[in-house]
């Protein structure tokens, strides 16, 4: 059982580039070129020694610690996540030492990991959830903070009608999963598969941790158009009245505009933005109770 590949822009040139791992333990990168993929086989160390975890490698790429540069996380079939930080720029990742990665102070341990680094919850910080060898998706919510994780104590995935979730099939091991918004309705979904190779998706609003369903989006919080260039619609529905806001922010942090605040309303909730700021890189939040849901936008010239 091999390394299930991600997609991800690797050089930071806004092409989609392909990142593996392999049975015997490497970590492949293929560069597209405009033409076709180009394999950059087996990554080397800046010490020059090869990136090898044993056997059946299987990358996750975050920026761990929010510094702006892509990092890598790499399961392991001994059951460890390697956490590789990147020692020279988002242009094109480098590593040297490893260390890893720790639930309780001890480290996460199961056979054949496969780490995915999402924020679950939605709670602005990222979790990671774990396929294995067991077929289960493993959930640590990070209860840290989002430039330095820590995790509780692991949880596993099921329905919101409390069934366990596995691939389907004969043998129903070896997950692995990738999420996304599958159905484009602003709540995110996710896909596994495992040993025989079926790929099944869940959407969002069904699924939830061991004993706690919760949905995953409960507002279906959106922005589109993203990129936009001068202004942007916002919309998000709340199952019942509660106090909240709604903030554009810029990357720095700096508060921009307050758009509502006090008693939101039950209900689909649209309002429109004109922005009338420089482009860049900016974040609406949306506080409801004791949660708050961010969302990355980018406004262009």
């Amino acid at each position: 059982m091999g390394s299930s590949p991600q997609v991800v822009d690797w050089n930071s040139d806004g092409r989609r580039d392909m990142v593996s791992g392999d049975r015997n333990g490497y970590f492949n990168v293929f560069i597209e070129t405009g033409s076709g993929l180009e394999a950059h086989y087996k990554m080397l160390l800046l010490n020059g020694d090869t990136i090898n975890v044993g056997n059946n490698s299987q990358p996750a790429v975050a920026d761990w610690d929010c510094d702006g540069r892509k990092d890598l996380l790499l399961g392991s079939q001994d059951g460890y996540i390697r956490l590789y930080l990147n020692q020279t720029t988002d242009t094109w990742p480098m590593f040297q030492d490893y260390s890893y990665i720790k639930c309780g102070g001890v480290s996460i341990n199961q056979y054949r990991i496969n780490p995915y680094v999402v924020d679950l919850d939605q709670d602005g910080k990222r979790d990671l959830v774990c396929g294995a060898q067991d077929g289960y998706l493993h959930f640590y919510q990070n209860v840290g903070s989002d430039t330095s994780p820590t995790f509780a104590t692991k949880e596993t995935l099921r329905t919101t009608t409390g069934t366990l979730i596995q691939p389907s099939g004969t043998y129903r091991v070896g997950s692995r999963c990738g999420f996304c918004d599958w159905n484009n309705d602003g709540a995110l979904d996710f896909l596994i598969s495992g040993y025989d190779g079926y790929i099944e998706v869940y959407l969002g609003e069904a699924v939830g941790v061991e004993e706690k369903p919760v949905k995953l989006i409960p507002v279906n919080f959106a922005i589109s158009p993203n990129p936009a260039h001068s202004s942007i619609n916002i919309s998000y529905h709340l199952d019942r009245a509660v106090n909240g806001s709604l903030t554009i922010y810029d990357a720095t942090g700096r508060q921009i505009a307050l758009l509502e605040s006090g008693k939101l309303t039950e209900g689909s909730h649209s309002l429109n933005w004109e922005a009338r700021v420089q482009a860049g890189v900016y974040l609406c939040n949306l506080n409801v109770g004791a949660k708050t849901f961010t969302k990355k936008f980018i406004l262009t010239d």
